[in-house]
């Protein structure tokens, strides 16, 4: 099911935009109300707001959203790398 949600996230239209998609917490039920969500986030951006990570609830399931400008490089707060640091301490 990951690879529909995935793929359903993929075919949204977020111009300006990428966005990546965290699965946090799964379930059995497909979570209703992705692209909705994903579109008025995307509004909330357009219009201002300085967020550019939501959590998103449905279902049973927890899914955050980053949104990356395509126009303009990554801040460091938001980069991989820093991802990869939480990970490796959370394994030690």
């Amino acid at each position: 099911m990951d690879k529909d949600i995935l793929a359903l996230v993929g075919n949204i239209s977020t111009p300006g935009f990428f966005v990546v998609s965290d699965i946090i917490h799964e379930s059995e039920n497909f979570p209703e109300g992705i692209e909705e969500f994903i579109i008025q986030k995307l509004r909330k951006i357009n219009e201002g707001a300085s967020a550019r990570k939501f959590a998103f609830r449905s279902n049973g399931w927890q899914i955050n959203f980053t949104f990356f400008p395509t126009d303009k490089v990554v801040e460091e707060r938001y980069g991989l790398m820093n991802k990869m640091i939480k990970e490796r301490k959370k394994i030690q």
